[in-house]
């Protein structure tokens, strides 16, 4: 009788490590699926598309309205234009100016908006990114409360532009990241409304303990309609719904991007996002399909 309640016991206890191992690895796929990568992308699979050294501290990157194989890019501390072919990563650089901290550019219809750190702006047109040098064709300073800025991105459903304080004065008092609503209309570029994300959501939801959020590239989904928004601190991928509210965080792997500053999609919602370069690592910009599950 020992003998057949031990092996009664032992058998229990098999079953019930073999359940339990089960449910913690559904646990840990639903996990995986809904934490580490967005709906329809698999954050762990890329193409790589590497660039030369011109753009080895490569920042912004935005597409012109319908036109996929070329990415239009600057880096962080020259007044440069760089047009990117797709795939090949081959450039050709533009010259508009002197030095600058340019930290994003946006583009629509006939027009390139670039944003320099303080909230400044430079506008160029299309056509004129054709020679080895330009001429802004406007300058505006001073539309922006003092701040950092980094995040800009022109939007055909609003047609207007969203730019995100990277560091604002009345913001860390809040606890909140504010998004400008800019309009272009001829030479004159004016704050249209501005919306509010909560910082403190994003604390919750990260893994992190300390989850610092400094915003440094925003683009929103050309089919879903979301806005993703990069962390390049803490290296995260932020997607909020059309009314700026968070919906999911996702982790991004240092090794792939070591700062990455730099967010665009294509017309079928493939997302690209750059990333700075070092001694050791070529600037570049990787590729992530997207496949929703239909």
């Amino acid at each position: 009788m020992y003998k057949t309640l031990q092996q009664m016991r032992y058998k229990i206890a098999c079953i019930s490590f073999v359940v339990l191992s089960i449910t913690l690895l559904a646990c840990g796929q639903k996990r995986e699926e809904q934490h580490l990568s967005p709906p329809g992308y698999d954050l762990s699979v890329f193409e790589k598309i590497l660039i030369g050294d011109d753009l080895l501290e490569i920042s912004g990157i935005a597409f012109a309205p319908g036109k996929f194989d070329t990415l239009y890019a600057h880096q962080d501390e020259e007044a440069a234009l760089f047009k990117v072919g797709i795939p090949s990563g081959k450039y050709k650089r533009i010259d508009f100016g002197g030095a600058g901290d340019f930290e994003d550019i946006a583009i629509k219809s006939d027009t390139i908006l670039m944003l320099e750190s303080k909230g400044s702006f430079n506008g160029l047109l299309l056509d004129s990114i054709n020679g080895k040098e330009t001429i802004p064709f406007a300058s505006w300073e001073k539309i922006l409360p003092k701040g950092e800025y980094e995040g800009l991105f022109a939007d055909p459903l609003t047609n207007s532009y969203y730019v995100l304080c990277k560091s604002c004065k009345g913001d860390k008092k809040s606890n909140h990241i504010t998004v400008y609503q800019i309009g272009l209309l001829k030479d004159s570029l004016t704050v249209t409304n501005n919306y509010n994300i909560d910082v403190s959501k994003i604390v919750e939801q990260s893994e992190k303990k300390k989850a610092a959020f400094q915003p440094s590239a925003l683009a929103r989904h050309p089919l879903t309609k979301d806005f993703y928004i990069i962390s390049s601190i803490n290296k995260m991928l932020v997607v909020l719904d059309g009314q700026w509210q968070i919906k999911d965080i996702y982790p991004l792997e240092r090794r792939y991007l070591l700062q990455p500053e730099g967010l665009a999609f294509d017309g079928n919602g493939n997302m690209y996002i750059s990333s700075e370069g070092d001694e050791l690592q070529a600037g570049r910009i990787l590729k992530f399909a997207y496949k929703p599950k239909n």
